[in-house]
């Protein structure tokens, strides 16, 4: 598959994805203070553990940094490239489904069939100018030669 055509499954997946997600939102938006409230109950604890806690993670973090970064890149692009890869798989499987549909074989069809229409008409408008062009001429040729 080219990596155009993969981009733009990616980007229908991406869609898709999206709106599944927003059908979910009122459901979690709803938790929220719940999860909120339970949180909220575990902050002094946290609190007072926090300076001891920060200063050995910082000391971890500072030795190992560099390797650490390299690793979170690599994670990353993985990571990153894998999602691409099922959004356009998403993306692809919607577009075939849709493109399978009866209401999707419906509007092809009657596209094709409003497009010959269109076709017919535009042959007819044509011939009917051409015939009111060689009536017009007719007509003052009759007049010039009743004035003549």
């Amino acid at each position: 598959m080219s990596t155009a055509k993969k981009a733009l499954y990616a980007a229908v997946g991406a869609g898709d994805l999206a709106l599944e997600q927003a059908k979910t939102l009122p459901k979690r938006v709803t938790a929220l203070p719940t999860t909120i409230r339970n949180s909220a109950s575990d902050l002094p604890s946290k609190a007072t553990q926090f300076p001891s806690e920060t200063l050995e993670r910082v000391s971890s973090v500072a030795k190992s940094a560099a390797t650490r970064v390299d690793k979170a890149t690599i994670k990353a692009r993985k990571r990153g490239t894998k999602q691409f890869t099922e959004l356009a798989k998403r993306g692809e499987k919607l577009v075939k489904r849709i493109s399978r549909s009866a209401p999707t074989k419906r509007a092809i069809e009657q596209t094709k069939a409003a497009r010959s229409r269109v076709k017919a008409a535009a042959t007819s408008v044509r011939k009917a100018s051409r015939a009111n062009g060689q009536a017009v001429g007719a007509a003052a040729e009759a007049v010039v030669e009743q004035a003549g």
